[in-house]
C-alpha cells in the first residue's frame, strides 16, 4: 500500500516522515476504492508538560480533486506508444513532449508544445502551435493551422499518427 506525503512525494511504508519535505504521509486505503486517500490527522498530538498523554491519531478522508469529464480520446497508431490512449477533457488539451502537456508523446519529431486540441461548446478544434514538423489531418498534403475535428479523423503530429474519437 503506497504512502504519500501531503506534498505528493511517495514514501516508504515504514517511514513516518517524508525525507524531502519533512511532512507525515497519507496513504491509499486498501479496502476502499484505489482512488480514495486518507491522511493521518495529528492535530493536537503534541506532548508537553501539561498533557504528557498523547491523544490518539485518527484517519481523515481527503476528498478527491474532480477532473472535468472525458469528452473524447486520442489513440496512438504508430511509434513507441502505439495502442496507448489519451483522454481528452473539456477546454484545452496540449499535445507535446513537455511534462506539463495533457498529452505527452515520446518522439523526437514532436515539439515540446506541438498542438492544442480544444473541446468547447460540443465541438473539437485542433490547432498547431507553430511546431517545427507540423500537424496534419487525414493524410492531407497540407499542414493545418486550425481545423475542426470529426469523429475518426486521423491526426499526424511529427511522425506519430493518432486516431481521434469523440463521445
Amino acid at each position: 500500500m503506497p504512502k504519500f506525503c501531503s506534498n505528493g512525494h511517495q514514501i516508504e511504508d515504514a517511514w513516518d516522515i517524508c525525507p524531502y519535505c519533512q511532512r507525515t504521509g497519507f496513504q491509499s486505503v486498501g479496502g476502499t476504492s484505489p482512488l480514495t486517500k486518507t491522511r493521518l490527522d495529528t492535530a493536537g498530538n503534541v506532548s508537553n508538560e501539561t498533557s504528557p498523554k498523547l491523544p490518539p491519531s485518527r484517519t481523515v478522508l481527503i476528498s478527491e480533486r474532480r477532473r472535468p469529464p472525458v469528452v473524447g480520446w486520442l489513440v496512438a497508431l504508430t511509434g513507441d506508444q502505439k495502442g496507448e490512449d489519451f483522454r481528452l477533457h473539456e477546454g484545452p488539451n496540449v499535445i507535446g513532449t513537455s511534462a506539463d502537456c495533457q498529452i505527452t508523446l515520446k518522439n523526437t519529431t514532436v515539439t515540446a508544445r506541438h498542438a492544442s486540441l480544444r473541446y468547447q461548446d460540443g465541438r473539437f478544434f485542433l490547432t498547431d502551435l507553430d511546431s517545427t514538423n507540423g500537424t496534419w489531418l487525414n493524410n492531407s498534403p497540407d499542414r493545418i493551422a486550425r481545423v475542426e475535428l470529426k469523429d475518426n479523423d486521423l491526426i499526424r503530429i511529427g511522425d506519430i499518427s493518432l486516431k481521434f474519437k469523440c463521445l
